[in-house]
């Protein structure tokens, strides 16, 4: 099992700009460990100032709860930069190591990567700044436990802002980085590869590190952490590395022969006689040769089964269009970017002429390229 596979459950809390936000259920335990370690030191520096247990408690709660918005501010820098770009942000993901903008397709050229990857470090930097000015009022006004609430929300912010932009994809900087060399060179494929060996390196860093931490230094909490952000760095490297490589491949290198239905098929037949034998997540609809249109599962949920057999095929498929279909030869890198785009899952292969030759579908080229 991938490391970041282990942290995969999700619920949604919320819509910005029509963006769902989710949170990965393990984030509630990191909330609640910083909580206790900035309760635990307020109340150590503070108590002989007669703060109680409970203020410092509030005090842990409030700066984690600060921080943790600062943090989606970040990632919605990200997803809104990438709306002035043309791109689509599919969700906005907070885990335990950070959070996540995930965009629905790759930028159209290096300056608007170049723009949506420095978004999310601007944008800590600038609340970074920001709890810098409110400390220095609250401090002026003589709050000095709401100053020391800003500090730690600035510091954070900060070290934020500075780690996203190491040279390491999936890493701003990283992206930054991809940006130059695609500018550069003209080849995406080959920058992301290098960015993503940047990720690599970055990652062994800071799993060395977090051992140093554990065994030499006597911190073994800040040592575990840093060895838990270097596996989940690591994991994302090795998968941009390895979907980087796809680049040089091709649908035809990829595609299975394809089974299809005829688009005046019954519903009722099709899941009675044609599903069981053929089961897919989707397929294509041909007469013949001639491509029709695609037809998903997910689309016939929509159908009450007590229509199934008045309806057909046609009336149910996505008919063809140009997310739908692709060539032999077109890039398996480009093709996989479409089928995350048509909400299909799948591409039907069509030749010169228009006939249809192949079908591709992600989630069996991801179990195959697996294996």
């Amino acid at each position: 099992m991938k490391f970041g596979e282990f942290y995969k459950r999700q619920i949604q809390v919320a819509r910005v700009y029509g963006i769902p936000v989710r949170i990965d259920y393990r984030l509630f335990a990191v909330f609640a460990l910083s909580v206790w370690l900035t309760a635990t030191g307020v109340e150590q520096s503070w108590g002989a100032a007669g703060i109680s247990t409970p203020v410092a408690w509030a005090v842990g709660v409030v700066t984690t709860l600060i921080f943790f918005l600062s943090i989606f501010g970040h990632e919605l820098s990200h997803a809104l930069v990438g709306r002035l770009e043309g791109i689509e942000t599919e969700e906005i993901v907070l885990h335990p190591f950070g959070g996540l903008a995930r965009l629905r397709r790759e930028p159209d050229n290096p300056r608007a990567e170049f723009r949506i990857a420095v978004a999310g470090p601007a944008a800590s930097f600038l609340f970074a700044l920001l709890a810098v000015v409110a400390m220095s009022a609250a401090a002026m006004g003589g709050y000095l436990l709401a100053a020391n609430v800003f500090f730690l929300v600035g510091i954070g912010n900060l070290l934020l802002a500075i780690f996203n932009l190491l040279p390491g994809y999936p890493l701003d900087g990283g992206r930054v980085l991809r940006a130059f060399l695609w500018h550069r060179h003209g080849q995406l494929d080959e920058a992301t590869r290098i960015a993503g060996i940047g990720g690599y390196v970055i990652a062994w860093a800071l799993m060395a590190a977090g051992t140093i931490m554990a065994f030499v230094w006597s911190a073994p909490l800040m040592g575990l952490w840093s060895v838990l952000v270097g596996l989940f760095l690591w994991d994302a490297s090795r998968a941009t590395v390895k979907s980087s490589t796809a680049g040089s491949h091709t649908v035809s290198e990829a595609m299975v022969a394809p089974i299809s239905v005829e688009p005046d098929t019954l519903i009722s037949h099709f899941v009675d006689a044609i599903l069981p034998t053929h089961l897919r997540a989707a397929m294509p609809v041909a007469q013949g040769p001639r491509l029709h249109g695609i037809l998903t599962l997910k689309d016939l949920k929509s159908l009450p089964r007590e229509r199934w057999h008045l309806t057909r095929v046609r009336e149910v498929m996505r008919p063809i269009g140009p997310l739908l279909f692709v060539e032999p030869s077109t890039p398996l890198m480009q093709a996989e970017r479409l089928m995350r785009e048509n909400g299909a899952g799948a591409l039907a292969v069509v030749n010169s002429a228009g006939d249809l030759i192949g079908f591709l579908e992600g989630g069996r080229l991801k179990r195959r390229a697996k294996n």
